[in-house]
């Protein structure tokens, strides 16, 4: 058994909770508390600009319908430069995010910088860890949802901190055995995404028609790559036997589902590994025909490619693997349940990886079921928040993948199949440059049509790109519920990725730190720390 450490917090009264009406007292974390406390549900769709929730919402729902996006009632417009760039990375952005200070883009995952030279720091709040590890450690419910894999940054960050972000072997470890220094740290109650190939050691050998934590359900079906752990630990089995109920297939979560729903004090640890890496197929989609991910059961679906774009082929394991709502929902129905037991409110992030990672390799279809699923996750969010009112959802994300646009009418061939937009024209024919657009299952086919607008007409459309890297965009944060009405007073003219902490904690604690913004994270004491002498900051808020 690991030895617990729990890092309380001096002077901090239980936040008082009645279970059957989910609502807490005012601002009881702390003496200078400023707001009431309640649930923090922070998710990021990553790399969607407003392009992408357009682009989305035209193909999905129609140009004059409304989307789930579309219905959270407050919103600013978000800055999210990092401290040594203008465009902000995945693992930057999220270390902003959970620390609430701005850091290097390049390197930071839960630090400031890259390598051997990357620093430990503070919070904003003042905390030696992200808020997420904060909270738990003061005993609120916390969990996480992605449907990348466990160590996505977007995530991952608000859990671990390596100086690199592929480290992924070491940052699934710190997730489930706390961080250095910190062993022990209590466990969140959900973790559930991909990654399966970061928990086994190499070589271990692929399932049969039994499953075991000795063997592996999933292999990359992109890069063919399985377990990859060279220390020799198996992290499954540590789960197992350290109370964590460990999923890995599609019918394993419908059972799981199926339990949630019919036990009402049912509470696990959940650990869900759908895969050995991304749940996603993040490649072009002229290369997914390639390698043969090909879903004949979607043929004669006019609006979701036959392209297997989340999970493996048809007749495997990991075939049909859970969606990012449905893990969502899930998640929100533990965390609820264990906020109770607590007398708490939780934190829950959820992460849309897709919508970047789909836009940096310029698929469109891709990026537009990932949209979709955004949608759902927002969706099954507010749905929530309707039912438990003292609850913050909260949107951000870091960048825009692609540079995604909408083109139509959209030029085509004698075929009916899109053909190319020139860019940056210079007068010499020598020297056009022509950049294919993508139709409905990638360059040269036939293009995208619309959901019907207010006048019955189906448009049709296609997708260009700016090129595969992240750019700052057009970011919009939207919010619902407790202390959403920030992004349209405080907030109104300046949202900057360092307020995305700041909204949660002010939630979540009761407090709102002062800004950030120009000044560069504390260094974190090398000494070991003991926060029971916790002082929140004392600045006026800006």
């Amino acid at each position: 058994m690991r030895t617990r450490k729990h890092w309380m917090m001096g002077g901090m009264a239980l936040v008082t909770l009645a279970a059957a009406s989910m609502s807490w007292s005012v601002g009881a974390q702390y003496a200078n508390a400023q707001g009431e406390t309640g649930n923090v549900i922070f998710i990021h769709p990553d790399g969607t600009g407003v392009n992408h929730w357009n682009a989305g919402r035209i193909y999905w729902n129609g140009p004059d319908a409304i989307s789930e996006w579309d219905r959270l009632p407050e919103m600013a417009v978000y800055r999210g430069h990092m401290a040594d760039q203008l465009t902000g990375t995945s693992n930057g952005g999220a270390t902003t995010h959970a620390f609430g200070y701005k850091v290097e883009g390049r390197g930071s995952y839960g630090k400031d910088g890259e390598g051997d030279t990357a620093r430990e720091i503070l919070s904003l709040g003042g905390y030696p860890g992200s808020i997420l590890r904060q909270a738990a450690n003061a005993g609120h419910p916390v969990g996480v949802v992605n449907d990348g894999d466990a160590a996505e940054p977007g995530t991952g960050a608000f859990l671990a901190e390596v100086g690199n972000r592929n480290e992924s072997e070491e940052i699934v470890r710190q997730i489930l055995d706390g961080r250095p220094g910190f062993e022990g740290e209590p466990d969140p109650v959900v973790v559930l995404g991909g990654g399966e190939s970061f928990f086994l050691p190499t070589g271990t050998p692929r399932c049969g028609a039994t499953i075991t934590p000795t063997c592996a359900v999933h292999i990359d079906p992109v890069s063919g790559d399985g377990p990859s752990r060279e220390d020799g630990r198996n992290l499954i089995e540590e789960a197992i036997a350290d109370g964590w109920v460990v999923l890995r297939t599609r019918g394993e979560f419908d059972a799981f589902r199926a339990r949630v729903a019919a036990e009402p004090n049912y509470v696990p640890k959940v650990l869900g590994l759908f895969a050995a890496d991304d749940i996603f197929n993040d490649e072009p989609e002229e290369e997914l025909r390639r390698l043969g991910l090909i879903d004949p059961g979607m043929s004669n679906d006019p609006k979701r490619t036959n392209l297997v774009l989340w999970g493996d082929k048809p007749g495997t394991l990991g075939y049909n693997p859970p969606r990012a709502d449905e893990m969502t929902a899930v998640a929100l129905t533990l965390l609820e349940r264990r906020s109770a037991q607590a007398q708490k409110p939780f934190m829950l992030v959820t992460e849309v990886e897709s919508t970047d990672n789909f836009g940096n390799n310029n698929n469109a279809i891709g990026t537009l079921t990932a949209v979709e699923d955004a949608n759902g996750v927002i969706g099954a969010a507010r749905a929530f928040q309707a039912r438990v009112p003292r609850t913050l959802l909260l949107t951000a994300a870091d960048s825009d993948a692609g540079g995604l646009q909408v083109i139509s009418p959209p030029p085509v061939d004698d075929y009916g199949r899109v053909t190319t937009v020139n860019l940056n024209p210079t007068g010499d024919d020598a020297e056009q440059v022509d950049a294919p657009l993508d139709g409905i299952t990638g360059r040269s086919t036939p293009p995208f049509q619309s959901e019907p607008d207010a006048l019955g007409q189906e448009l049709p459309f296609a997708v260009a790109w700016i090129g595969t890297p992240d750019v700052s965009g057009g970011i919009v944060s939207r919010a619902q519920g407790l202390n959403a009405g920030q992004l349209r007073t405080r907030f109104s003219q300046r949202f900057d990725n360092t307020d995305v902490y700041r909204m949660m904690h002010l939630t979540l604690f009761g407090q709102l730190p002062p800004t950030g913004v120009g000044e560069r994270a504390p260094d974190r004491p090398t000494t070991q720390l003991q926060y029971k002498s916790f002082v929140p900051h004392t600045r006026n808020a800006q």
